[in-house]
């Protein structure tokens, strides 16, 4: 079993090793580690899993001619995940359509079991959370917490500076609290 430090860590050393060196083979291991994190950010943002696949691709292609001008190399992440956001802003230009979405309920949701929550549940409720957020904190909170990037790498990412984010993700957090009733009851006090 491969746990989630272990694919940090993993993909650590292949940016650690491509930029060290900007090899075919370094190449081929960063690959193989941000590729399923790449197409996971285009699939959270909507885009269909061939297109998700296809943008990834896009992305790492982009990192392998580019990587050599990046100055500050410990932002490797913020940059790659600006690129990202980059090459997912294009497509949505070139595009220019909208995304068609179903309506459906819990109940049009077939073949569970009394008290199984599906994917579809639990995705909506994720989307129906992110959509109390502004787009700004929205963006900041899927990169922190789906991407798992430091409040550097996503200052990177956005070009905002750091404080934005830590006030952000704050804010966020406080908002998120409130809506689902978590927090101070009355009698609480700060001690």
């Amino acid at each position: 079993m491969v746990f989630a430090a272990d694919l940090k860590l993993q993909e650590q050393e292949a940016v650690a090793a491509f930029l060290a060196n900007g090899s075919q083979e370094s190449f081929r291991a960063l690959f193989e580690a941000l590729y399923p994190k790449l197409v996971r950010y285009f699939v959270v943002r909507g885009m269909e899993l061939p297109v998700a696949e296809e943008l990834a691709q896009d992305v790492l292609m982009t990192t392998y001619q580019h990587a050599n001008s990046l100055r500050q190399k410990e932002c490797f992440f913020g940059w790659l995940f600006r690129v990202a956001g980059n090459r997912h802003l294009q497509y949505l230009r070139q595009r220019k359509r909208k995304i068609e979405t179903v309506g459906l309920t819990p109940n049009s949701v077939r073949g569970l079991k009394r008290g199984e929550t599906s994917a579809f549940e639990r995705e909506s409720d994720f989307q129906y959370w992110m959509d109390l957020l502004e787009p700004v904190e929205r963006q900041i909170m899927m990169l922190r917490y789906s991407e798992e990037l430091g409040y550097q790498e996503i200052a990177t990412a956005l070009g905002i500076p750091l404080g934005t984010v830590k006030w952000k993700i704050f804010s966020a957090k406080e908002r998120l609290s409130a809506e689902l009733g978590v927090g101070k009851r009355s009698g609480d006090t700060d001690l």
